[in-house]
């Protein structure tokens, strides 16, 4: 019994802990839901950490493509990102410091890989 209530007591705290971890001053929140981007048009600043949090039961990814035409991995200027295929929950990247200004960046889904399922950019501001 006793414990049972300091499990209980652990699984409270580590709950209130991690609610307490939201995004610090700064960061930019690029969610995915019903298999698209909000927002669709993110601005950043040169050194800028991005979350994003796929909030769908399906995989999903934000990955920079060099081509709005082609949706290929890479990178435009310098700026270049790619969190992988997840399930729910959150990944970052950060924005390089010596990003210019300016430089625009389509992302999409590794996954999914059309227009149909969300495509986004990113501008350097």
């Amino acid at each position: 019994m006793r414990m049972t209530r300091m499990i209980k007591g652990w699984g409270l705290g580590a709950f209130l802990v991690l609610t307490a971890c939201g995004p610090t001053e700064g960061d930019t929140i690029l969610s995915i839901a019903d298999f698209d981007y909000t927002p669709n048009n993110l601005q950043v600043e040169p050194g800028e950490t991005v979350r994003v949090r796929n909030l769908d039961t399906a995989a999903h990814s934000a990955t920079s493509s060099p081509s709005s035409a082609d949706l290929v991995p890479g990178a435009v200027e310098n700026v270049g990102f790619d969190t992988g295929e997840f399930v729910m929950g959150e990944r970052e990247f950060t924005v390089p410091a010596d990003a210019v200004p300016g430089t625009i960046v389509t992302f999409y889904c590794t996954v999914h890989r059309d227009y149909r399922h969300g495509v986004g950019k990113l501008v350097v501001q």
